[in-house]
């Protein structure tokens, strides 16, 4: 299978993902050169280098991935990041085969005051001064209403977006 993995950061999601199934192929793409050096470091060290590339890109703009080409669009994390999420949705159905799914799973900004304790807590207990940054994503993420008005309508598909405790995840099958 051909997956496209949109922000793969130090890239462990997509590594997982190959290192449970053999027969996937991974394209990473992210804005940041550093975590592009980083994906491609920890894919080389897990003996998967072959198998994954990590290239620049942003979810807008997908030019260097065919129509109709990727069987599975993963995401973690990085829908708060997308400047225009409503372009990067068109994108994504672009590149995506038509039986193709997708599987994203971002923070939600509308977590409950005993979610936004837990963040606190347990954020300032296991990082430090760095939980910020996790509160900072969560404060620029979206609600699951605000994503169903962005994902575009597609012939015969379903989108789902559920929310959970601290996350929301997008599902297109």
């Amino acid at each position: 299978a051909a997956v496209l993995e949109i922000g793969p950061g130090p890239g462990w999601a997509g590594i997982r993902l190959l290192e449970r199934n053999p027969g996937f192929r991974l394209v990473g793409v992210d804005a940041s050169t550093d975590m592009i050096r980083a994906a491609t470091a920890n894919a080389s060290a897990r003996g998967l280098g072959g198998r994954v590339v990590y290239r620049p890109g942003t979810a807008e703009a997908l030019e260097g991935v065919p129509p109709d080409s990727v069987d599975l669009v993963i995401s973690r994390d990085s829908l708060h990041h997308w400047e225009d999420p409503r372009r990067a949705f068109d994108s994504i159905l672009r590149v995506l085969k038509p039986k193709g799914s997708l599987f994203l799973r971002d923070e939600r900004r509308d977590i409950s005051a005993g979610a936004w304790a837990f963040v606190w807590g347990f954020g300032t207990l296991t990082m430090g001064s760095l939980s910020r940054y996790w509160r900072s994503s969560i404060r620029a993420a979206y609600t699951p209403g605000e994503l169903e008005a962005l994902v575009p309508k597609a012939a015969g598909r379903e989108w789902r977006i559920q929310g959970g405790f601290l996350d929301l995840t997008i599902v297109l099958r």
